[in-house]
């Protein structure tokens, strides 16, 4: 089965899903993108109805929270399923529900990827033995958390050693990180929910790349896990997990033998 595929946004990882996909041709086939700019090909559409009139089965949202919250209802109602990107969309609640009715009305599906993560499988079975706890941290150098909302919300100047900055649940953080934090909301849903599943921002001195923690308590067994730093081409673009999760779930769509 070869899936027809939409792309809405064309940042970093929009280029990065469309150039894969040409590699995978024989089972994955682009049919549109949507993008304020960078598209120069007869894969651009103008806006949202265009979209859907290329007949997508999916549609990767990689473009922004306020996209996806805009966009997702419309192409489920169309019956095009939806793999979202900028998970921070869920912090805000109202927009939760919102997506979460629109998924349930149908007739297309909302499937979340693990980003950066590389991975929700585990949560995802310890859930249905009863999961205890878990904790998510993002650990980053206070140089590099200074790009970020925290440099408003934390002394960074203060840190000599590793140390937790902020702290609360997904939906408390999350919501004020809308360009950070994803993966964190790819975690609360599939485990705990965003309010009962704790995030940890993590500033450490001696951290040189970004990773991301996870504990879990579970009656299966208790996880702990570490993702390492990602690397960083010539270019300056950051590669990590987070557009071949999405790759990984378009080819399985596509796959005879799903793994």
């Amino acid at each position: 089965m070869r899936v027809r595929l939409g792309i809405l946004g064309f940042g970093r990882i929009g280029r990065r899903v469309r150039h894969l996909a040409a590699d995978q041709a024989a089972e994955l086939e682009t049919v549109a993108v949507l993008a304020r700019r960078g598209v120069t090909d007869g894969l651009a559409v103008a806006d949202l109805d265009a979209l859907i009139a290329r007949r997508p089965d999916v549609v990767v949202e990689c473009a922004s929270p306020a996209a996806l919250a805009a966009s997702a209802p419309t192409l489920l109602a169309a019956g095009i399923d939806v793999i979202p990107l900028s998970l921070t969309a869920f912090a805000d609640r109202a927009v939760e529900m919102r997506l979460a009715e629109a998924a349930r009305a149908g007739p297309g599906r909302l499937e979340i990827p693990p980003g950066a993560m590389g991975t929700l499988d585990l949560l995802a079975a310890a859930r249905e033995a009863g999961l205890a706890r878990v904790v998510y941290r993002q650990c980053k150098s206070p140089e590099m958390w200074k790009r970020t909302p925290a440099a408003t919300l934390a002394d960074l100047d203060a840190v000599s050693a590793r140390g937790v900055i902020l702290a609360g649940s997904v939906r408390e953080v999350a919501g004020k990180f809308p360009n950070n934090l994803n993966v964190s909301v790819g975690v609360a849903l599939a485990g705990l929910g965003l309010d009962a599943t704790r995030c940890e921002l993590v500033a450490d001195p001696a951290a040189q790349e970004t990773s991301h923690e996870l504990d879990v308590e579970a009656p299966p067994g208790d996880v702990t896990l570490r993702i390492g730093g990602r690397r960083v081409g010539p270019d300056g673009d950051p590669v990590d997990y987070s557009t071949f999760s999405l790759i990984r779930l378009l080819r399985r769509r596509a796959a005879s033998l799903a793994v």
